[in-house]
């Protein structure tokens, strides 16, 4: 059965983090998340099933939105919170499909209430934050990464986005510190962006 939580994802534009990784639950393969593993024989077992209960259409929607059907995944995540409408994970998943199709304002709508069902879910207040920064929001994006790091210290990609919000308002020496414990906490990583430019001025240029 496929796992119900999904790790963070890079869905509004920011897909140059998405090699990092926390070391805990999250994890990133690129614009699109799928935590679950699913093979040929999966894919068509959870496909050919008529849903008879909330996890069977969220399943569905897992696995289409793996596949790119957005608008799909979307019904199917629809369909499970008719059945469950106050379960976080439904709602975050369906949170990611909706600003995998750039719906922003109902990918924050999601979020807001999956953090609202469950106020330690990580990667809602993540990909809220990263929705935000697409929003120009920033200081409400610095707080969901920081929320998500009150939780997760080790959430590496919350501080580089974090750090970046800091730099777009200015503040340098906060826009550095962030980069710095990401560093820390995964040297071969930060290094891989530093040298790509990604981060360099949050550094000076060293």
């Amino acid at each position: 059965m496929i796992k119900k939580r999904l790790g963070w994802v890079t869905a509004v534009g920011l897909g140059a983090i998405a090699a990092m990784s926390s070391g805990s639950a999250y994890a990133q393969a690129g614009p699109r998340v799928l935590l679950a593993s699913i093979n040929g024989q999966d894919y068509q077992s959870i496909m050919q099933i008529a849903p008879q209960s909330a996890e069977d259409y969220y399943n569905q929607g897992i696995v289409l939105q793996g596949r790119g059907q957005v608008e799909a995944a979307i019904e199917k995540f629809s369909q499970a919170l008719a059945l469950e409408p106050d379960n976080a994970d439904y709602t975050f998943s369906r949170g990611l499909a909706y600003a995998d199709r750039g719906d922003i304002d109902h990918a924050i709508q999601d979020y807001s209430r999956a953090i609202a069902l469950d106020s330690n879910l990580t990667s809602a207040y993540y990909n809220r934050g990263l929705a935000l920064f697409s929003l120009h929001r920033l200081n409400d994006a610095i707080n969901d990464f920081s929320a998500a790091l009150s939780i997760d210290s080790g959430f590496i990609a919350a501080y580089y986005s974090r750090g970046m919000a800091y730099y777009d308002q200015g503040k340098l020496q906060l826009a550095r510190q962030d980069y710095n414990q990401a560093k820390s906490l995964n040297p071969q990583i930060s290094e891989a962006f530093y040298d790509k430019g990604f981060i360099r001025p949050l550094v000076g240029g060293d």
